[in-house]
């Protein structure tokens, strides 16, 4: 049987070392950190982590909030990626995962004061959130995958540059000659989405071109919304020459209703999306998107967050920005005129 102390001679740190390590301390440096895990990793140690528990008071164990159905979660490749990354972060420090699905409005924070997580991590929750202030009233340690306001900096989030990356997207298209550029929008109760549009009309302004009525459109993310919004766009008597989709799957679906209606992509319609999820190369055409890296965002939250467990008394708001990128396929092309 692997003990503690033959994790120690092959890591060459102390007992000690190896102890606040597996018990999430801090005063470890990073280096200490991952060598001392790949020695468990090699050796298969397995802590006794209920005795260690019950003298301790942790769980070992983090929430996950996410405000959908499993449906809805689960056939969509954005969250399974943020997933993978929060998934592997916490593994590695010996951390379990429990989802919760707070579609019903539960108060979630109970999931803390019950002790059945050591801290959370939320996804995709929206403006006014009325379980926010439980979370901050009861000190639960938590970590945003998103912003949950426009202007609040109390609240630790690692998030992509939405409206950094709308803003390459317009910038692709206007080389492309589009002047006629429609956003399909996802529910403006996100923040995500509000800065996707503050990036557009930025953008628009940059080049003195109007925000036209119509133009931005509230949906969904999914294809099904896609596909509606889409259809709405070309029926106005002036319309877009190019869509920019709120998320991929939401651009797969607008591709779809452009073929249906007699449309070429690109030939007569531009379609750009957003994420890169992994089916984006393999659509047809192969879809010209706004990367953002969804498993480091995963990864990265689940990081801070064990930072902040580690040392709570020490503990101050982080907010991490990460950067989105242009992917450009063959869903984009020279306006016709």
């Amino acid at each position: 049987m692997v003990t503690i102390k033959d994790v120690a001679r092959l890591s060459g740190v102390s007992i000690k070392t190896v102890s606040r390590v597996v018990n999430n301390l801090a005063e470890i440096s990073p280096e200490t950190r991952k060598k001392v895990q790949q020695a468990i990793l090699e050796l298969g140690y397995q802590p006794n982590t209920t005795a260690r528990n019950l003298v301790n008071g942790q769980t070992n164990t983090v929430g996950v909030i996410i405000p959908h159905s499993a449906d809805y979660i689960f056939t969509h490749p954005f969250f399974t990626q943020v997933l993978q990354g929060i998934a592997e972060e916490l593994s590695a420090n010996n951390f379990n995962l429990l989802l919760h699905l707070a579609h019903d409005k539960a108060p979630y924070a109970s999931l803390y004061s019950q002790r059945k997580v050591d801290g959370l991590i939320l996804m995709s929750i929206p403006i006014g959130d009325p379980n926010l202030q439980g979370l901050e009233e009861n000190g639960v340690p938590c970590v945003c995958t998103c912003r949950i306001s426009e202007t609040n900096n109390s609240t630790s989030w690692v998030d992509a540059d939405f409206a950094g990356g709308v803003e390459q997207a317009i910038e692709h298209l206007i080389s492309l000659r589009h002047r006629r550029i429609a956003l399909l929008a996802g529910p403006m109760s996100l923040v995500s989405v509000r800065l996707r549009a503050l990036g557009y009309r930025n953008a628009l302004q940059k080049h003195g071109l109007p925000a036209a009525d119509g133009y931005i459109l509230e949906g969904d993310f999914t294809s099904e919304s896609g596909h509606a919004l889409a259809a709405k766009a070309m029926k106005d008597p002036n319309p877009p020459s190019a869509l920019i989709c709120g998320d991929d799957m939401m651009a797969f679906g607008a591709m779809q209703a452009l073929k249906e209606l007699g449309y070429g992509v690109p030939e007569d319609v531009s379609v750009i999306g957003f994420d890169d999820i992994s089916l984006a190369r393999f659509s047809s055409p192969p879809l010209t998107t706004i990367r953002q890296d969804t498993y480091e965002k995963g990864r990265k939250a689940a990081e801070t967050l064990l930072a902040f467990m580690r040392d709570k008394q020490n503990a101050t708001p982080r907010q991490i920005m990460l950067e989105t990128s242009l992917i450009t396929r063959n869903s984009t092309a020279s306006a016709k005129n």
